[in-house]
């Protein structure tokens, strides 16, 4: 055996590298075991403190003053009733000696009863003479009937007013422009006769607009005798129709 080769062997790289890892978990254990042993010795846990024990006592409650009762107030003595008195009684004297002759008589008094016995209303509790029945009265007379409100304005004629009567009542004219363009047609005029007998109020509602000019200029110029109503002169509605034909 050659002596060289014995004193130098061959390098073996795989078990440098397993020599190292556990050299290195060795030393990682040791540093790991000293740091728990060192925060285990320094880290001491204390309890928590006892708190101090305060002995509390609850204070009394004052006792509640019992007030008397109020004494119920006497009741009112009740008035003495005071009996009416009645008629008095006639007093009788005994006689002595037995009279020869017979006493007159005398007529019942107007205290008596029906029966003219003087002792019927005797005793405290009777009844006095009949109280007088009093004489029934005459009603009142009913009001009078409230007057009946004025018309403020123009009214519809009925059966209890009288229509106006018609003192100057001319018809309109033809219109020239209206007849020469042919134009035909009635013409309805609402009118409102015042109390004084002229036309307050004319307007056509109904008919061509080129004759109701002149229907209501001529319905204006109207004259009546005023309606009435009660014998009172009033306002009232009327309507008139003009008609309007080209004779050919």
């Amino acid at each position: 055996m050659d002596f060289d080769s014995w004193q130098t062997s061959a390098v073996d790289p795989v078990r440098r590298q397993r020599l190292l890892a556990g050299y290195t978990v060795g030393a990682l254990a040791v540093a790991g075991f000293a740091t728990f042993i060192t925060l285990t010795a320094s880290g001491v846990v204390e309890g928590p403190e006892e708190e101090e024990v305060v002995d509390v006592s609850f204070a009394e409650e004052p006792e509640e003053k019992i007030e008397p009762e109020p004494e119920p107030e006497p009741e009112p003595e009740p008035e003495p009733q005071v009996q009416t008195p009645g008629p008095r009684m006639p007093t009788i004297d005994t006689p002595t000696e037995v009279p020869e002759e017979a006493p007159p008589e005398t007529e019942p008094s107007k205290d008596a009863g029906e029966g003219g016995d003087p002792y019927a209303n005797a005793g405290g509790g009777g009844k006095g003479p009949p109280l007088a029945k009093p004489e029934p009265t005459a009603p009142p007379p009913p009001p009078p009937p409230p007057p009946k409100p004025k018309a403020t304005g123009p009214i519809r004629v009925t059966e209890n007013v009288t229509p106006p009567v018609s003192i100057s009542q001319p018809a309109p004219a033809y219109p020239a422009a209206a007849k020469a363009a042919g134009v035909e047609g009635t013409v309805i005029v609402k009118y409102a006769v015042g109390s004084d007998g002229s036309v307050t109020v004319a307007k056509a509602v109904r008919g061509p607009a080129e004759l109701r000019g002149a229907c209501e200029a001529t319905v204006r110029s109207w004259r009546f005798k005023p309606a009435l109503l009660d014998g009172a002169a009033v306002s009232v509605w009327r309507i008139a129709r003009f008609p309007f034909r080209i004779k050919t």
